[in-house]
């Protein structure tokens, strides 16, 4: 049962073209992996108020650069949402209370990240405009009175 093997004495591959050839598969897996990682926003609506007792705990972080940009006493965190996002695809995220944010990502470099921002309490868009949002920062937006109190948006991007 001899088969021609045209001129091949053994068909059989080499271990070193097998490890070769799984080490570069992997390589490019890793490689498309790693390209498609995307940011994701976190997004933050805030009472800010002069009349309440303490501020969440859940704040904590945010809280000493909410008081020396707005001046309020006490924050609370009314809604929180997280989400992953794709460039030039608008991400819907609700923060409850009845607001909404509409996300859209439109340029990213090492500085931070371009976003369309639409920000809507139920029918009513209270804001519509581009923001950069520099890396490793938060940005807030004023939103609308309540009595005393503000509305607070706070957003940061995150790799």
């Amino acid at each position: 049962m001899d088969a021609d093997h045209g001129g091949h004495e053994n068909q059989v591959r080499q271990p070193r073209q097998l490890s070769m050839r799984r080490f570069l598969t992997g390589l490019v897996v890793l490689f498309v992996a790693a390209s498609s990682h995307a940011a994701s926003i976190n997004a933050h609506l805030i009472q800010a108020s002069n009349t309440s007792e303490a501020s969440d705990e859940a704040l904590k972080e945010l809280e000493p650069k909410l008081k020396k940009e707005f001046g309020y006493k006490f924050y609370h965190l009314l809604g929180a949402k997280q989400e992953s996002l794709e460039q030039k695809t608008k991400s819907r995220l609700d923060l409850g209370e009845g607001f909404v944010l509409f996300v859209t990502p439109q340029s990213e470099d090492k500085k931070g990240n371009e976003l369309e921002i639409e920000w809507w309490s139920g029918r009513a868009l209270l804001v519509k405009t581009v923001a950069k949002i520099p890396a490793k920062r938060s940005v807030f937006i004023k939103g609308p009175g309540v009595g005393e109190d503000w509305i607070i948006l706070a957003l940061s991007v995150h790799e």
